[in-house]
């Protein structure tokens, strides 16, 4: 692992970080606590910052990285598409064929007479809740964006971002956190493949960065 861009590997030990994060608060509460705690947030400042950073994973941004890529890298342009397609294809999958009809909070908690807060202008979907697939499109587009800037502090910086991606879907009522911390695996998972798949095993070792 230390023969990897010092961003690549602080951007993996904050997706550990985040999954372990995750994985405990999923596992110790209950479904009802888990999203009525990120819920009770709820601040119109809240609203517009977590209505941004669920935008980064949607269709734009990551084919506009693409085009940025095709400018300056064009070497990493094809492997960052297989990994974008790649991620959708499991997480669509997973949606549709495993776990078809898993409901989200909305529609999960229906019978519940707790009165939800939900964001003005957010449609609020109810199906199809496993795994996020904003959220495996985040973790997967800023593992690419984390290798522009060979820095730890970069590559725990676009983790972040990613996080907070997963965090919004959340907090707008969309997913359950478990929900998040798998499709953060789908994302880093099909990034990291096609990375070391077609970028890493052919660069000389000996001159990758080692900090």
């Amino acid at each position: 692992m230390n023969q990897l861009p010092a961003s690549i590997r602080s951007f993996i030990r904050t997706w550990l970080f985040f999954e372990v994060i995750v994985w405990i608060y999923s596992l110790a509460f209950q479904r009802f606590d888990q999203v009525r705690w990120i819920n009770e947030w709820h601040q119109p400042i809240l609203d517009l910052v977590f209505r941004f950073f669920t935008s980064l994973a949607e269709v734009f941004l990551p084919l506009f990285f693409a085009i940025f890529l095709y400018i300056k890298q064009r070497k990493w342009v094809l492997p960052y598409l297989a990994s974008y397609l790649l991620s959708t294809l499991i997480t669509q999958g997973l949606k549709h064929f495993v776990f078809e009809g898993s409901l989200r909070p909305f529609a999960y908690f229906r019978d519940e007479s707790y009165t939800w807060y939900t964001v003005p202008g957010v449609f609020i979907n109810e199906f199809n809740s496993m795994p996020s697939g904003h959220t495996a499109a985040a973790w997967f587009m800023f593992f690419w964006m984390a290798l522009i800037i060979k820095s730890s502090r970069w590559g725990i910086l676009m983790a972040c971002m990613a996080a907070g991606v997963a965090l919004s879907r959340v907090y707008l009522f969309q997913h359950f956190p478990i929900d998040t911390a798998v499709g953060a695996i789908i994302g880093v998972m099909s990034s990291a493949i096609l990375y070391y798949l077609t970028i890493y095993k052919k660069m000389p070792h000996e001159s990758n960065p080692a900090a």
